[in-house]
């Protein structure tokens, strides 16, 4: 028995589980919490990765770093915390991942599906249970996805410029990037085109930008329009 069964009950789950998990069209993954380790992996998975199931328990949190987009660990953590805080062993979270797959030069992008798979006598969490399956074959996906993460990475980035914008100044901003002129603006807002200009300045100073497409980006990364 290894260090990582030390648990009978999870032992016999997981031995259970393994002929099921080999069955699935997707790679499937356990992982101990504290300390974090991935303690199961099916054969798929580790050929794809090009390892041991020993050489992936030794890792540790390093499975991570090695084999992982770090960029996509964000919203991951997010939903993970979430998940281990409400308990409940029906819940899931699904989230696009990127992984570097022992045959390709670059990341391959998949979407992953994660729920709690064991707890302690306590009724605390302390194992989850992730499904992966790759979705570079699936027309368009990818690129989605590359987009979904630029946009996330963009609104992390520019958060603390875009709440220095006062009110007046995000409803202009919201204006400009819907193609209205400083004239329009005033217009809508009852305020002079001279007071719009002047508003118009202060955004691209706080923002850092110069064009309406900027503008635009601002508005669409946090729900302007």
């Amino acid at each position: 028995m290894t260090a990582f069964y030390q648990d009978p009950k999870l032992q016999q789950k997981i031995e259970a589980f393994a002929p099921h998990a080999e069955m699935m069209p997707a790679v499937v993954i356990i992982q101990q919490l504290e300390p974090f380790t991935s303690i199961y992996m099916t054969s798929r998975g580790l050929k794809e990765l090009g390892i041991t199931i020993d050489e992936l328990r030794a890792m540790g949190p390093e499975y991570l770093e090695r084999f992982f987009n770090l960029e996509d660990s964000e919203d991951y953590l997010e939903k993970l915390k979430r998940l281990l805080q409400c308990r409940n062993t029906e819940e899931t979270f699904t989230f696009f991942q990127q992984v570097k797959i022992n045959s390709h030069e670059d990341w391959v992008w998949h979407i992953g599906s994660t729920r709690i798979f064991y707890m302690d006598g306590q009724g605390n969490p302390t194992h989850i249970v992730t499904t992966a399956i790759p979705i570079d074959k699936l027309k368009h996906i990818p690129n989605k996805a590359e987009r979904l993460l630029a946009e996330k990475n963009f609104f992390h980035d520019n958060l603390t410029k875009f709440l220095s914008l006062g009110k007046r100044e995000r409803e202009v901003l919201k204006l400009v990037a819907l193609g209205k002129s400083s004239v329009q603006i005033g217009d809508e807002l009852c305020i002079s085109s001279m007071t719009v200009n002047s508003h118009r300045k202060s955004i691209k100073n706080k923002l850092g930008i110069s064009s309406t497409y900027e503008f635009t980006l601002y508005a669409h990364a946090y729900d302007l329009i």
